[in-house]
């Protein structure tokens, strides 16, 4: 199967996406305010996204569900670490301002390919389904830790702009 004929048969829900985080991450290029709401929404995706590779087939294997949860738990600290940075909370209108960065673009259209391009090669290569499968729950949970430990970080955050304002 050719990848042209497999690309035109990737949902739309895909195309979708990729849409919403090329927008999200060119928002964030410039300083800008956002509702609270579509701050922590990428990360949502993400985890949801990530969560989805825990679920996916095993064939009876304990690896691929090993493998997501060592690359989860792994990610989990720098995810915090990194973290959301540069924001300024208003807690009382539920806003967000965030200072310019292409940090979020990048990251986003990354992960996204990296997602695309392993599924894509799994759809090309089933023979190879079982290591494809590994990389794919290895990416997923590092995609789930990183997001997990970004919105522990913006929770401390958003605590801490409570706090200063009471």
């Amino acid at each position: 199967m050719s990848a042209p004929m497999i690309v035109s048969h990737v949902p739309l829900w895909v195309w979708l996406l990729l849409a919403y985080l090329v927008w999200q991450g060119s928002q964030a290029l410039s300083d800008h305010t956002v509702p609270l709401r579509r701050v922590v929404l990428v990360p949502i995706v993400f985890i949801i996204w990530g969560l989805s590779g825990l679920i996916s087939r095993s064939e009876g294997s304990m690896a691929p569900s090993l493998t997501w949860m060592v690359a989860a738990a792994s990610l989990i600290p720098a995810g915090y670490r990194i973290g959301p940075r540069h924001m300024t909370i208003d807690r009382a209108r539920a806003l967000v301002h965030r200072t310019g960065t292409p940090w979020p673009l990048v990251r986003n259209v990354s992960l996204f390919a990296a997602q695309f391009a392993i599924g894509m090669a799994i759809a090309m290569r089933p023979e190879q389904q079982f290591a494809l499968g590994l990389l794919r729950a290895a990416l997923s949970g590092a995609l789930a830790g990183y997001f997990l430990g970004w919105a522990l970080a913006f929770r401390r955050q958003y605590e801490d702009a409570g706090r200063m304002t009471a």
